[in-house]
């Protein structure tokens, strides 16, 4: 899928297509707005990309690697020691990847937002 902004019109469309779990895959992003550079437009368009291709996932790692290096801190070793480490380290991935793909909504409505202000 590709998108193209020009107009307020178009930056409705954009802003309509935002959501917290089922954001469309884009291809392209072309701006095409008045009033704003040509530096500023390919800037954007770059994160309008990349924010709405974000799946969370960086996130999800982190909070991984966080919860794998906290339980071999924290739990006790044994059969329920490596239980509890096995679910608190997918519950931290499943979390983390839901916080990132909730930050990079609202970056993208941020983004969106100053392209309005901006036109």
């Amino acid at each position: 899928m590709h998108i193209e902004i020009a107009d307020h019109a178009d930056l409705d469309r954009a802003e309509a297509l935002v959501s917290w779990l089922e954001r469309p895959h884009l291809d392209r992003v072309i701006i095409t707005l008045p009033g704003i550079g040509t530096t500023e437009r390919e800037r954007a368009a770059a994160n309008l990309r990349h924010l709405f291709n974000d799946c969370g996932c960086a996130w999800g790692l982190a909070a991984l690697v966080l919860a794998g290096a906290g339980s071999l801190l924290v739990w006790p070793s044994g059969a329920r020691g490596v239980t509890g480490a096995v679910l608190g380290c997918l519950l931290a991935a499943v979390a983390g990847k839901l916080l990132g793909l909730a930050w990079s909504r609202r970056r993208l409505l941020a983004l969106l937002h100053t392209l309005r202000s901006a036109a």
